[in-house]
């Protein structure tokens, strides 16, 4: 009888499954950190609602915290592993046993970052620039992983491509798009989240998630699982990076942001500014 089952983990590195954290003090000061910016991410989130009137800054938060259930599945096909720690899992799944402190940090890095863009586009439009905000949030997850990488919480295995203090330069690339994403097609879809359709906003955010990292990310998701020389990680992860940079201005379109840039250029050259859209029409009340 033919053999028809093909042993795939030998395509990929072996994750390093001895590896322990080596010490509970520092996961727990760890969580409390994070979950600190997380509470303060609620209490700006609860009053950034009270502004607009709109529970859509804390659903953002409560979608940040679903994204628990998409790092699994993206953590095993991107060589990320979780060393045996101190703390209760939260979430077991693709082979990997999620500690409770990436709770606060998905929750206020996926649930910020988006509800930040959406109240910022709602108050200035396509003068918002989504570019500073998103190179913001790039800049804010390699302040916070190399330390966490450091201190042995968590670890990117295999070869990754250039690294910064352990820290693949891909990733927060990949990373800052899904809260670009996520705020952007909130921003445009508010006007139809009217009423029980709000509830639709938690489910966005790891649905942005997940088609970010799969859509930006799948040069990697590939030369990580196969036996693929250096010089071809790097080709993947520099591909990586413009994908992610081409889906941003794809967002600043969408957001009006880059028709603004352009009439604010011509209108410094003494160029004259080109004809104004269509008026998008909004939705009647019922």
């Amino acid at each position: 009888m033919l053999e028809s089952i093909v042993e795939a983990s030998r395509f990929a590195p072996t994750p390093p499954i001895d590896e322990s954290v080596g010490g509970a003090t520092k996961e727990w000061i760890f969580l409390g950190a994070q979950s600190a910016v997380f509470l303060g991410g609620c209490v700006v989130a609860a009053i950034f609602a009270q502004r607009t009137r709109s529970w859509i800054p804390l659903l953002c938060m409560v979608g940040g915290v679903l994204c628990l259930y998409t790092e699994g599945m993206i953590d095993s096909h991107l060589q990320v592993w979780w060393p045996k720690h101190a703390q209760p899992d939260v979430y077991s799944a693709w082979g990997r046993d999620l500690p409770l402190m990436l709770l606060p940090i998905v929750g206020w890095y996926f649930g910020i970052g988006t509800y930040i863009r959406w109240y910022f586009l709602k108050q200035y439009g396509p003068r918002f620039p989504v570019w500073a905000i998103y190179f913001a949030e790039v800049g804010a997850a390699i302040a916070l992983e190399p330390a966490a990488i450091k201190l042995g919480l968590w670890h990117y295995f295999g070869f990754q491509g250039l690294r910064i203090y352990g820290y693949p330069i891909w990733w927060p690339c990949v990373g800052g798009v899904c809260g670009v994403v996520a705020g952007t097609l909130i921003y445009r879809l508010e006007p139809y989240l009217k009423g029980p359709r709000v509830l639709f906003v938690p489910l966005i955010i790891p649905m942005a998630v997940v088609a970010v990292y799969w859509a930006v990310g799948w040069p990697m998701f590939n030369v990580l699982n196969l036996e693929a020389n250096h010089a071809i990680v790097y080709a993947a992860s520099a591909l990586v990076i413009c994908q992610a940079l081409f889906v941003v201005w794809v967002c600043t379109i969408a957001t009006g942001h880059h028709a603004y840039r352009l009439e604010r250029k011509q209108a410094r050259a003494g160029e004259p500014a080109p004809e104004p859209p269509e008026p998008v029409l909004e939705p009647t009340a019922t």
